[in-house]
């Protein structure tokens, strides 16, 4: 009997290590959290766009250089269509934890950041080059450490979403008369909204999400985007007018959640954002590449465009908002952005 208690005794000290007693099994999960050797960081990034746009395309770089500078610690596990929500869903999900990582337009920015909005001003910037030496020189540093003040989040580099222009379904846009009682979506943004009236049409503020529903049900008549958003995103097949206004430069924000940056090791933080930046540069290269062959295409699905309008009655039109937000961003910065060369 007491032979039968001893291995009984034995076993059941063995089954016991064998079930996580032992030191092996902590010390694996304690790896897998801490990003140690042998584990992957997987962060996840969203943004509202197609899975062809050009946002996915800067994407599919920034998870290869970030693969590649980390040594494949980490990796980006990618969310495009707004499959994890809008921009303000994903901005705010970065201080909850629900996303790691957003690429956002400035637009709902308003609500969070109203000092980063200068850049949405109507015909700020004379070209991409402008708007580039603008946004990575002090002032986009300066406009960055505003948005990481006021959100709480980690702001990575800038992107871009690209010249914003005019369709419409039945009535072509060559001035400002002609948007005149026309339902327009807009983005979240009162200086886009406020512009667009002063242009006499009717913004209607809608989620990227819904947009293109809603032009197909004639709840809304037009809208607004860079070519590679209309073309991506088959605004096409339920607009029939576009009329190249460029009336804002929509830059984008790569942002990362605070507490998940860091989080990371200093090597790694290092790592993603010098990804950030180089991805970037690539993803504008993109958005000016597809301007030119979008336009060829979106001729041949149908489209008629106006590729030179009379820019001068549409900032004539919108002096009034320069007059509204003057203060509130400063005539001194909006003159130093105008004037950068």
């Amino acid at each position: 009997m007491k032979k039968w208690l001893s291995i009984l005794a034995v076993a059941s000290m063995t089954l016991l290590a064998a079930c996580g007693g032992g030191g092996s099994a902590s010390t694996d999960s304690k790896s897998a959290g801490s990003g140690e050797s042998g584990s992957v960081i997987t962060l996840k990034v969203g943004h509202t766009l197609s899975d062809t746009s050009h946002y996915q395309k800067g994407m599919e770089k920034f998870k290869e250089l970030v693969k590649t500078k980390t040594n494949g610690q980490v990796d980006l596990q990618i969310f495009p269509n707004g499959s994890l929500g809008g921009e303000r869903d994903m901005i705010e999900g970065l201080n909850v934890g629900s996303i790691d990582m957003v690429l956002t337009s400035t637009g709902p920015m308003s609500g969070f950041a109203p000092e980063v909005t200068v850049v949405d001003l109507p015909f700020l910037f004379r070209d991409a080059d402008h708007a580039h030496k603008v946004l990575d020189g002090e002032i986009g540093t300066d406009l960055r450490k505003k948005v990481e003040e006021k959100t709480g989040v980690k702001t990575l580099a800038w992107w871009e979403n690209g010249f914003r222009s005019v369709t419409t379904k039945d009535k072509a846009v060559q001035k400002p008369e002609d948007l005149k009682g026309i339902k327009i979506r807009t983005m979240e943004n009162d200086i886009h909204m406020d512009s667009f009236k002063a242009m006499g049409a009717q913004p209607t503020p809608m989620a990227f999400t819904e947009l293109f529903t809603a032009l197909q049900q004639g709840v809304i008549d037009a809208e607004e985007n860079p070519i590679p958003v209309i073309m991506t995103s088959r605004f096409y097949e339920v607009q029939k007018h576009l009329t190249l206004t460029r009336h804002f430069y929509n830059p984008s924000l790569m942002l990362i959640s605070k507490s998940k940056f860091d989080s990371l090791t200093p090597e790694q933080q290092k790592a993603i954002e010098e990804a950030a930046v180089e991805a970037g540069k690539y993803e504008r290269q993109v958005v000016q590449d597809m301007e030119k062959q979008y336009l060829v295409e979106l001729k041949s699905k149908g489209m008629e465009i106006i590729e030179n309008p009379d820019l001068k009655p549409f900032q004539d039109a919108v002096k009034p908002v320069y007059e509204k937000y003057e203060p509130q961003f400063g005539k001194e910065l909006i003159d130093k952005i105008r004037n950068t060369q």
